[in-house]
C-alpha cells in the first residue's frame, strides 16, 4: 500500500511539474499566442520557479528535476524584470543553497548574474560564494562544492539560448563574462591548478543526451562541441588570471570525475586523445582578446562615463520600467555593460515572504536597496 501511494504521488508530481516547467520556460505564459498581462506573467513565472525549487528541497522528489529544469531555473536569474530575478535569487535560491535545502546542482545558477546591471545582485552572490560555500567540501581534502560546480557551469552555458554558432567570436566574448565572474568568486592561488584541470577534463567527456523539449532540435554533437569550446575558453581565462596574479599552474595530482547526470565518458582512449589534440577555441576571439587592454591597464585608466562591452541578451531589458512586459525575443545587437565590477560588499538577507500578485510595479525605483542579503544563517 505504501509503494502504491508513493507511485501515485510521483505521478501527480510529474503532472504538476509539467505545468511548472511550461510557466518557467515561457516566461509565465501558459499557452503561446494568448495575451497575458506582464504583471501576471511575471508573477506566474516567479511562483512556478519558487515551487520547482521547493520541490527540489524534498528528498524524494529532487531527482525528478533534470538538468534541463536546472538550466531553466538558472535563466530565471536573468529575467528582464528586476523583482522576479532579485526575489528568486536573494529570497529563494541563495537561502536554499547556504542552508543546504537543495542540491549543489543549483550552484552554477548563481553565476548567471555576471551580466546583471544591478551591482547588489552580483555582490550578494560573491558574498555567499566566498563566505558560505567556498570552504564546503564533501569529504576532507576533496575539491569544494563550488570548485566542482565549474563543469556544471560550462554545461549550462553550452545549453544557453544566447549561444550563436554563426557568430562564435562574439558569443565567446559574451560568455567569457560568466567564466570571469566565476573565477573572480572562486579562483585563488591554491586552487587555480585544480580548476584548470577540471576545465580540461571536460574534453574527456561528451554531452549526455537527454530527451527534452528545449534541446530536441539541436544535435547532441553540437552541445558536445560547445562544451569543448567552453573547456578551452575556461582554461584560457584561468591562464590569464594566473599570469596577471603571478600564480603557478601545476599539474593536479588527483583524479577527477565529472557528474554522470550531464556528462558521458568518451568511448575509448584514441577518441579522447584525438579530442584533446584538436583545438576548438576560435582564433578570432584570441586575436581580439590579445588586443584588449589588460586588467591592470583598465584599473590605471579613469572609468569611462559611458558603458562598454557586450551584455547578455537576457539582461538587456533588465533596466526598463518595472511594469513593462519581458521581451519575448532577444535582440541581436550588443548592449554595453561596465568594464569591471565594483568590489563585493556585505548585504542583508530578507526572510522569505509571500509573492505579491503584481511583481513589477512602476513605483519601485529603489528596489535594489530593499532586497539585500544579511550574513545571518
Amino acid at each position: 500500500m505504501g509503494m502504491e501511494r508513493q507511485l501515485l504521488t510521483r505521478e501527480r508530481v510529474q503532472l504538476v511539474l509539467g505545468t511548472l516547467r511550461q510557466l518557467v520556460r515561457n516566461g509565465g505564459e501558459m499557452q503561446q499566442g494568448i495575451a497575458t498581462s506582464p504583471q501576471t506573467c511575471q508573477h506566474l513565472q516567479l511562483t512556478a520557479a519558487s515551487c520547482m525549487l521547493k520541490l527540489a528541497s524534498l528528498v524524494h522528489f529532487d531527482h525528478v528535476l533534470n538538468a534541463a529544469d536546472i538550466s531553466s531555473l538558472a535563466l530565471v536569474v536573468q529575467a528582464p524584470c528586476y523583482e522576479v530575478r532579485s526575489t528568486f535569487l536573494l529570497k529563494k535560491l541563495i537561502p536554499s543553497l547556504v542552508s543546504w535545502r537543495v542540491s549543489v546542482r543549483f550552484i552554477p545558477a548563481l553565476f548567471m548574474v555576471a551580466h546583471d546591471p544591478e551591482t547588489v545582485l552580483r555582490d550578494n552572490v560573491k558574498h555567499a560564494v566566498e563566505l558560505r560555500l567556498a570552504n564546503v567540501r564533501p569529504t576532507p581534502g576533496s575539491p569544494s562544492v563550488v570548485e566542482e560546480s565549474l563543469c556544471r557551469l560550462l554545461f549550462i552555458l553550452a545549453h544557453h539560448p544566447d549561444w550563436d554558432d554563426s557568430r562564435i567570436a562574439d558569443t565567446l566574448e559574451l560568455f567569457s563574462r560568466y567564466i570571469e565572474f566565476y573565477i573572480a568568486c572562486v579562483c585563488v592561488a591554491q586552487n587555480v591548478s585544480l580548476l584548470f584541470c577540471y576545465a580540461g577534463e571536460v574534453k574527456a567527456y561528451r554531452n549526455r543526451q537527454t530527451v527534452d523539449a528545449l534541446s530536441k532540435d539541436v544535435p547532441n554533437d553540437t552541445f558536445t562541441k560547445r562544451l569543448y569550446i567552453l573547456s578551452e575558453l575556461a582554461q584560457y581565462l584561468l591562464r590569464e588570471k594566473s599570469t596577471s596574479s603571478n600564480w603557478p599552474v601545476n599539474v593536479y595530482p588527483g583524479k577527477l570525475t565529472l557528474p554522470s547526470d550531464v556528462f558521458e565518458p568518451l568511448g575509448d582512449a584514441s577518441e579522447s586523445s584525438a579530442v584533446r589534440a584538436q583545438p576548438y577555441l576560435d582564433p578570432e576571439f584570441i586575436k581580439r582578446r590579445a588586443k584588449a587592454p589588460t586588467a591592470a591597464q583598465k584599473r590605471s585608466r579613469a572609468r569611462p562615463a559611458g558603458p562598454s562591452g557586450p551584455q547578455s541578451k537576457r539582461n538587456r531589458n533588465a533596466s526598463v520600467s518595472r511594469g513593462s512586459k519581458p521581451s519575448a525575443s532577444r535582440s541581436k545587437g550588443k548592449q554595453a555593460a561596465g568594464d569591471e565590477d565594483d568590489d563585493g560588499s556585505d548585504a542583508n538577507d530578507s526572510d522569505d515572504s509571500d509573492i505579491d500578485g503584481d511583481v513589477c510595479m512602476d513605483d519601485s525605483d529603489n528596489a535594489a536597496e530593499d532586497v539585500e542579503m544579511s550574513d545571518e544563517e
